[in-house]
């Protein structure tokens, strides 16, 4: 997930994209800062966030259409790199809710390093959004081709690494013969084009970019078979919190509904994209677009944690039911 906000804020030239700023404002009013209102018991929360990416657009779509203000909200971004960084933060009351990759929060909480609640969902993969490619005069045309072959990926633990596994061994091949290297994402292109790896792992909007600007061809998608409808990302909070914070809760599980829900529109979608991430038209209206789901669905969280028990980064069976955060009978 490093891999678009490194991209598009530190390659210009090949994103085509500017800077978002780390913090900002929306919702609600600076009298509610220092504690709740007639709607909830804390009336600013702080959001860790990563730039940039087009796993936050329902997060930007719920900011945009005043739907935080809406529920009593005041939103203070904190950027963060990602969902391990974000983590530590939520422990220590730095944040109250955070943005990152469904395995590291997964991780974090099979391993007892924090005892979080997924609140709301993110991105759910859908088919030509996310791709391991190759350059265009390579002889690697398909997964069955990657054994001996290095792949570029953004960390050596998390869903790219988990997803590329899986695709490679549906196809036939051994994901142990495929060296995983990590590349800055900055530096993707020029590793490609020079070489230094065969196959990158992409996502959009850089997939798109590096399609327009490379040509580069897709070896395998990483939305597909074993990891058909995979679980990105979403939205955690730390479980004392939302034990002691169940109105604010609610009303950021339901702000974050409500803008995910209008990403069903894809026109919004890339509309929202635009706005935020800054893309070129050409970009946002090119890009595959995955789906937004309007809550945690606890069984497709549960094929995220038995693929991470699978290749081995769970050490024993986990159940995520217990995590999933059900919002309180009105």
């Amino acid at each position: 997930m490093r891999t678009f906000r490194r991209w598009i804020t530190a390659s210009v030239a090949v994103a085509a994209v500017t800077a978002l700023g780390g913090c900002g404002l929306l919702g609600g009013s600076d009298d509610t800062a220092a504690g709740g209102n007639d709607k909830v018991e804390k009336a600013t929360v702080k959001v860790g966030i990563i730039p940039q990416l087009i796993d936050i657009a329902g997060f930007e779509r719920a900011r945009g259409a005043g739907y935080f203000g809406a529920e009593g909200l005041q939103v203070e971004l904190v950027t963060i790199k990602s969902a391990t960084e974000a983590v530590p933060k939520l422990k220590t009351g730095e944040l109250d809710f955070a943005f990152g990759n469904w395995t590291s929060f997964l991780a974090a909480q099979s391993e007892g390093t924090a005892d979080l609640r997924a609140v709301a969902d993110g991105l759910q993969a859908k088919e030509g959004m996310t791709a391991l490619v190759a350059m265009p005069q390579s002889p690697i045309n398909s997964a069955k081709d990657l054994a001996g072959k290095s792949i570029g990926v953004n960390a050596l633990v998390g869903n790219v690494t988990l997803t590329s596994k899986a695709v490679i061994k549906a196809a036939g091949a051994d994901p142990g013969q495929v060296q995983f290297k990590v590349i800055p994402t900055a530096n993707a292109l020029n590793a490609l084009q020079t070489g230094q790896i065969d196959v990158m792992s992409l996502q959009e909007p850089n997939l798109t970019t590096a399609k327009q600007k490379l040509g580069v061809k897709v070896v395998a998608d990483r939305a597909t078979g074993p990891v058909a409808d995979f679980s990105i990302s979403g939205y955690v909070a730390p479980a004392s919190f939302v034990q002691n914070n169940p109105k604010t809760t609610a009303a950021f599980a339901r702000a974050m509904a409500k803008g995910q829900g209008d990403l069903a529109d894809q026109q919004t979608v890339r509309k929202t994209l635009q706005d935020y991430a800054k893309l070129e038209p050409a970009v946002a209206n090119a890009v595959g677009i995955g789906v937004f789901p309007t809550s945690v669905d606890p069984a497709r969280l549960q094929k995220v944690a038995d693929l991470m028990l699978t290749y081995g980064e769970l050490k024993r069976k986990f159940d995520v039911a217990p995590i999933v955060y059900r919002a309180p009978a009105p």
